[in-house]
């Protein structure tokens, strides 16, 4: 069983790392680095205790059952780094650190006594499968195995108990799901807690609990899973939403293209300069976000350009034409300002300015702008209400894109 559901853990665990080791220099903050410590160890922890990879350290470093103080003490380790997590997103930084090294030097000191304890050991051959039984009748290892289990429960019933309290705590609904399954996985890992410590009683009593061996490390590894994957939820909710909008800027970028080939057309000085001289310059601007904010500002700049040859005569029969459609409110504008730009490039061609009386501004002047994409939203309510070419047109932009 174990060798079955380690390496889907450490797959698991790899890709949880993975996830969160691109995080990590943006955000530059110790609950971030100890969360990608906590996938780091966990896949060392499920690497070494597979049975290949036992062989292959037993006959590389010369000692026999290496493997068990490496694995658990890696366990230690991610169970300290946990509550170094919890910590930081729970307490005021001074108090986060201050208990983050209180942890930290008591995962430590854990780790150091479980070392010594196995150096005591008697190892006679490598036993990868069965190595709690093997030795569960030796006082030494009943020993080691109560440190290891007394610091993993412990740690376990904490990180439970914390990861359910701050999840009541938490207003974003990613960061409550995800601690609560945290949680949910703790409390499974009980199973594995129950069955060592009954290894331990049972080797006093010159009992065998070999029956319940699938079990423990079925509720070890499933536990394991469900806690990883729990640390992941907020992550990877932030990164489809990053996804989302980026993609959002992509279609954006390509469906003003309409609206800004008709200014483009007319006025080919809104293009602005693009300095290929400097590579890091260069970088930035192919990057979605700085071409489609320079878009919407030439687009904006084409607008400026064409403003005084709006001519309200336009605007009102515009305005009228889209009531009868039944538009209204912002999709009226929308529409309008569609018209009128299309009749002030006209006008712009054959040089007729309208009378200073007849002036006027767009329809959309002024919209209601609360997010940073809402800008772009009414650009592209007004590239909706804009023909379609209908000759193939050229593409002068990708001389500078």
């Amino acid at each position: 069983m174990k060798d079955l559901l380690h390496p889907i853990s450490l797959v698991v665990a790899i890709l949880g790392f993975l996830c969160l080791l691109r995080d990590i220099p943006r955000r530059r903050d110790p609950a971030t680095a100890a969360l990608a410590s906590v996938f780091l160890l966990s896949g060392l922890s499920f690497l070494f205790s597979i049975t290949p990879m036992w062989n292959y350290l037993d006959r590389v470093l010369g000692t026999v059952n290496l493997s068990v103080p490496l694995a658990q003490g890696c366990v230690i380790a991610l169970i300290a780094c946990q509550q170094v997590v919890l910590t930081y997103w729970g307490s005021p930084p001074d108090i986060a650190r201050r208990r983050a090294r209180t942890w930290l030097g008591a995962g430590l000191s854990v780790f150091a006594g479980l070392l010594v304890l196995f150096a005591l050991l008697t190892p006679s051959a490598p036993r990868p499968i069965d190595f709690t039984l093997y030795y569960a009748h030796d006082n030494m290892y009943a020993a080691y195995l109560t440190l290891y289990v007394a610091a993993y429960t412990i740690g376990e019933v904490l990180l439970a108990r914390g990861c359910w309290c701050l999840s009541r705590r938490s207003k974003r609904t990613s960061v409550r799901v995800g601690l609560q399954v945290v949680a949910l996985g703790a409390i499974v890992t009980f199973g594995y807690s129950g069955v060592r410590t009954g290894n331990v009683i049972a080797g006093a009593f010159g009992i065998s609990l070999s029956g319940w061996e699938n079990f423990a490390w079925t509720c070890g590894d499933v536990g394991a899973m469900l806690t990883l994957i729990g640390w992941l939820v907020p992550t990877i909710t932030d990164q489809a939403k990053n996804v989302q909008y980026r993609f959002r800027q992509y279609l954006s970028y390509y469906r003003l293209r309409r609206l800004w080939l008709a200014f483009y057309n007319e006025a080919p000085e809104i293009r602005l300069p693009v300095d290929r001289g400097d590579p890091a310059q260069g970088r930035r601007f192919r990057s979605i976000g700085f071409k489609l904010y320079r878009r919407a500002v030439e687009i904006r700049d084409g607008r400026f350009v064409i403003r005084q040859y709006l001519e309200a005569g336009v605007r009102e029969s515009s305005e009228a034409h889209h009531n009868v459609r039944g538009l209204s409110g912002d999709e009226l504008n929308a529409a309008v300002t569609a018209d009128q730009i299309l009749a002030a490039i006209a006008a712009r061609k054959t040089g007729k300015r309208p009378h200073p009386d007849r002036l006027t501004d767009f329809a959309d002047t002024d919209p209601e702008t609360s997010q940073p994409m809402d800008d772009i939203d009414a650009l592209l309510a007004v590239a909706r209400h804009l023909p379609r070419p209908r000759a193939r047109t050229p593409h002068p932009e990708r001389a500078f894109v």
